[in-house]
Protein backbone atom coordinates (compact mmCIF):
# COMPACT_ATOMS: atom_id res chain seq x y z
CA UNK A 1 0.00 0.00 0.00
CA UNK A 2 2.71 2.41 0.73
CA UNK A 3 4.39 1.46 -2.42
CA UNK A 4 1.70 3.33 -3.92
CA UNK A 5 2.63 6.73 -2.17
CA UNK A 6 6.24 6.85 -2.59
CA UNK A 7 8.43 6.12 -5.68
CA UNK A 8 11.07 3.41 -4.92
CA UNK A 9 13.23 4.64 -8.13
CA UNK A 10 12.97 8.09 -7.24
CA UNK A 11 13.76 8.15 -3.96
CA UNK A 12 17.04 5.88 -5.04
CA UNK A 13 18.04 9.28 -7.30
CA UNK A 14 17.08 11.58 -4.93
CA UNK A 15 19.46 10.11 -2.65
CA UNK A 16 21.96 9.04 -4.74
CA UNK A 17 22.10 12.75 -6.04
CA UNK A 18 22.79 13.99 -2.33
CA UNK A 19 25.10 11.51 -1.44
CA UNK A 20 27.17 11.63 -4.41
CA UNK A 21 27.26 15.21 -5.65
CA UNK A 22 25.36 17.87 -3.23
CA UNK A 23 27.17 16.40 0.05
CA UNK A 24 30.70 17.46 -1.75
CA UNK A 25 30.46 21.06 -1.16
CA UNK A 26 29.06 21.16 2.31
CA UNK A 27 31.39 20.27 5.60
CA UNK A 28 31.62 16.76 6.60
CA UNK A 29 30.53 16.74 10.68
CA UNK A 30 30.36 13.35 13.03
CA UNK A 31 27.05 12.83 15.30
CA UNK A 32 26.89 10.69 17.76
CA UNK A 33 23.68 8.24 19.11
CA UNK A 34 21.33 10.41 21.14
CA UNK A 35 22.86 13.47 20.51
CA UNK A 36 20.86 16.52 20.26
CA UNK A 37 22.05 17.89 16.66
CA UNK A 38 22.36 21.89 17.00
CA UNK A 39 24.45 23.52 13.62
CA UNK A 40 25.41 26.99 14.10
CA UNK A 41 23.89 28.24 11.39
CA UNK A 42 20.73 30.30 10.70
CA UNK A 43 20.33 28.78 6.89
CA UNK A 44 21.88 25.25 6.15
CA UNK A 45 20.77 22.19 4.26
CA UNK A 46 22.42 18.91 6.03
CA UNK A 47 22.71 15.47 4.62
CA UNK A 48 23.19 12.06 6.25
CA UNK A 49 25.86 10.70 5.26
CA UNK A 50 26.21 7.58 7.26
CA UNK A 51 23.63 6.51 10.37
CA UNK A 52 20.29 8.01 11.04
CA UNK A 53 18.58 11.32 12.51
CA UNK A 54 15.31 11.08 13.97
CA UNK A 55 13.65 14.49 13.53
CA UNK A 56 10.45 14.77 16.58
CA UNK A 57 8.82 18.12 17.86
CA UNK A 58 8.44 18.55 21.46
CA UNK A 59 5.79 19.91 23.48
CA UNK A 60 6.02 22.38 26.18
CA UNK A 61 5.25 19.85 28.77
CA UNK A 62 8.01 17.52 26.69
CA UNK A 63 5.37 15.03 25.11
CA UNK A 64 7.74 13.86 21.92
CA UNK A 65 5.96 12.70 18.42
CA UNK A 66 8.58 11.21 15.76
CA UNK A 67 8.09 12.77 12.63
CA UNK A 68 11.00 10.93 10.43
CA UNK A 69 13.96 8.70 10.67
CA UNK A 70 16.42 9.96 8.20
CA UNK A 71 19.04 7.55 6.42
CA UNK A 72 21.88 8.31 4.26
CA UNK A 73 21.02 10.68 1.50
CA UNK A 74 18.17 12.25 3.35
CA UNK A 75 17.98 15.83 4.12
CA UNK A 76 17.37 18.04 6.74
CA UNK A 77 16.94 22.04 7.37
CA UNK A 78 15.55 22.34 3.78
CA UNK A 79 12.21 24.07 4.96
CA UNK A 80 13.81 26.71 6.95
CA UNK A 81 16.59 27.15 3.95
CA UNK A 82 13.12 27.91 1.64
CA UNK A 83 10.83 29.53 3.45
CA UNK A 84 12.65 31.15 6.53
CA UNK A 85 11.49 31.24 10.54
CA UNK A 86 12.04 28.48 13.05
CA UNK A 87 9.74 25.91 13.63
CA UNK A 88 9.91 23.39 16.89
CA UNK A 89 11.29 20.53 15.12
CA UNK A 90 14.61 19.33 16.79
CA UNK A 91 17.04 16.50 15.19
CA UNK A 92 18.84 13.85 16.81
CA UNK A 93 21.44 11.32 16.38
CA UNK A 94 19.52 7.62 16.21
CA UNK A 95 23.03 5.61 16.07
CA UNK A 96 26.27 7.70 15.54
CA UNK A 97 27.12 8.91 12.08
CA UNK A 98 28.19 11.52 10.09
CA UNK A 99 25.97 14.60 7.97
CA UNK A 100 27.37 16.94 5.10
CA UNK A 101 26.17 20.43 5.97
CA UNK A 102 25.98 23.03 3.55
CA UNK A 103 25.62 26.62 4.54
CA UNK A 104 22.52 28.80 3.30
CA UNK A 105 25.25 30.77 0.79
CA UNK A 106 26.60 28.08 -0.40
CA UNK A 107 23.61 26.45 -1.39
CA UNK A 108 22.48 29.90 -2.65
CA UNK A 109 25.47 30.00 -5.36
CA UNK A 110 24.88 26.29 -6.15
CA UNK A 111 21.12 26.52 -7.18
CA UNK A 112 21.80 29.21 -9.05
CA UNK A 113 24.71 27.95 -11.19
CA UNK A 114 22.48 24.09 -11.40
CA UNK A 115 18.39 24.77 -11.05
CA UNK A 116 18.24 21.33 -12.01
CA UNK A 117 19.01 20.82 -8.03
CA UNK A 118 15.62 22.21 -7.24
CA UNK A 119 13.92 19.02 -8.27
CA UNK A 120 15.36 16.81 -5.65
CA UNK A 121 14.76 19.59 -2.92
CA UNK A 122 11.16 19.18 -3.82
CA UNK A 123 11.32 15.78 -3.94
CA UNK A 124 12.30 15.90 -0.33
CA UNK A 125 9.49 18.35 0.91
CA UNK A 126 6.40 16.52 -1.15
CA UNK A 127 7.39 13.32 0.60
CA UNK A 128 7.88 14.29 3.81
CA UNK A 129 4.49 15.75 3.48
CA UNK A 130 3.31 13.00 2.45
CA UNK A 131 4.80 11.12 5.58
CA UNK A 132 2.81 13.44 7.91
CA UNK A 133 -0.19 12.82 6.08
CA UNK A 134 -0.08 8.92 6.47
CA UNK A 135 0.58 9.92 10.25
CA UNK A 136 -2.45 11.65 10.46
CA UNK A 137 -4.49 9.55 9.06
CA UNK A 138 -3.31 6.89 11.10
CA UNK A 139 -4.08 8.65 14.18
CA UNK A 140 -7.73 9.99 13.02
CA UNK A 141 -8.99 6.33 11.82
CA UNK A 142 -7.16 3.95 13.76
CA UNK A 143 -7.52 2.25 17.15
CA UNK A 144 -4.45 1.59 18.96
CA UNK A 145 -3.20 -2.02 17.23
CA UNK A 146 -4.33 -0.19 13.87
CA UNK A 147 -1.73 2.57 14.77
CA UNK A 148 0.97 0.08 15.59
CA UNK A 149 0.24 -2.02 12.26
CA UNK A 150 0.52 0.79 10.07
CA UNK A 151 3.69 2.24 11.59
CA UNK A 152 4.59 -1.05 11.00
CA UNK A 153 3.71 -1.45 7.35
CA UNK A 154 5.29 2.33 7.03
CA UNK A 155 8.67 0.50 7.94
CA UNK A 156 8.06 -2.64 6.07
CA UNK A 157 7.88 -0.71 3.14
CA UNK A 158 11.22 0.68 3.37
CA UNK A 159 12.76 -2.92 4.31
CA UNK A 160 14.60 -5.50 1.88
CA UNK A 161 11.95 -8.11 1.06
CA UNK A 162 12.46 -11.79 0.51
CA UNK A 163 10.51 -13.39 -2.64
CA UNK A 164 7.91 -14.99 0.40
CA UNK A 165 7.33 -11.02 1.23
CA UNK A 166 9.16 -11.45 4.71
CA UNK A 167 11.09 -8.37 5.77
CA UNK A 168 13.40 -7.48 8.60
CA UNK A 169 13.28 -3.71 9.77
CA UNK A 170 16.98 -3.16 10.71
CA UNK A 171 16.50 0.17 12.24
CA UNK A 172 16.73 -0.03 16.19
CA UNK A 173 13.26 0.93 17.36
CA UNK A 174 12.23 0.72 21.05
CA UNK A 175 8.77 -0.09 22.17
CA UNK A 176 8.57 3.95 23.80
CA UNK A 177 9.90 5.07 20.63
CA UNK A 178 6.75 3.34 18.30
CA UNK A 179 4.98 4.62 20.98
CA UNK A 180 5.99 7.93 20.60
CA UNK A 181 5.53 8.02 16.52
CA UNK A 182 1.95 6.96 17.16
CA UNK A 183 0.69 8.92 20.24
CA UNK A 184 0.13 5.58 22.34
CA UNK A 185 1.70 4.82 25.59
CA UNK A 186 4.52 1.91 25.76
CA UNK A 187 2.27 -0.59 27.47
CA UNK A 188 -0.35 -0.48 24.71
CA UNK A 189 2.45 -0.82 22.42
CA UNK A 190 4.01 -3.48 23.99
CA UNK A 191 0.53 -5.77 24.65
CA UNK A 192 -0.19 -5.04 20.56
CA UNK A 193 3.12 -6.03 19.75
CA UNK A 194 2.91 -9.53 21.83
CA UNK A 195 -0.25 -10.21 20.56
CA UNK A 196 0.82 -10.30 16.96
CA UNK A 197 3.76 -12.32 17.99
CA UNK A 198 1.39 -14.56 19.48
CA UNK A 199 -0.36 -14.49 15.99
CA UNK A 200 3.22 -14.87 14.14
CA UNK A 201 2.16 -11.88 12.14
CA UNK A 202 5.74 -10.89 13.35
CA UNK A 203 9.01 -12.15 15.00
CA UNK A 204 12.03 -10.92 16.79
CA UNK A 205 15.22 -11.69 14.86
CA UNK A 206 18.53 -10.20 16.15
CA UNK A 207 16.43 -7.94 18.36
CA UNK A 208 14.86 -6.94 14.53
CA UNK A 209 11.29 -6.58 14.02
CA UNK A 210 10.91 -9.10 11.52
CA UNK A 211 7.22 -8.58 9.52
CA UNK A 212 6.29 -12.19 8.21
CA UNK A 213 2.34 -11.50 7.35
CA UNK A 214 2.25 -8.00 6.04
CA UNK A 215 -1.52 -9.20 4.44
CA UNK A 216 -2.61 -9.45 8.19
CA UNK A 217 -1.01 -6.06 9.35
CA UNK A 218 -3.35 -4.21 6.40
CA UNK A 219 -6.23 -6.16 8.05
CA UNK A 220 -6.09 -4.23 11.09
CA UNK A 221 -5.82 -0.33 9.89
CA UNK A 222 -8.26 1.95 8.11
CA UNK A 223 -6.61 3.70 5.66
CA UNK A 224 -7.15 6.20 2.99
CA UNK A 225 -9.73 4.84 0.15
CA UNK A 226 -8.34 4.64 -3.29
CA UNK A 227 -9.92 5.67 -6.36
Amino acid sequence: MYNDFFDDNRQLIMRKFFLDNLSKIGTIKDFKKNELINIKSESYVAIVLKGHITQSVISTKGHEKLLYVLRPGEIFGEMNFFCGGTDSIIAKGKTDGQMSVITGDTLEKALEMHPEIYRHFIHSITRKFRIILLQLTNSIFNDAIGKICDALLRLYSCADRTESGQASINLPLTHQELANNIGCSRITVTRCLNKLLDENVISYENKSIVINKPEVLKQYIDTIAEE
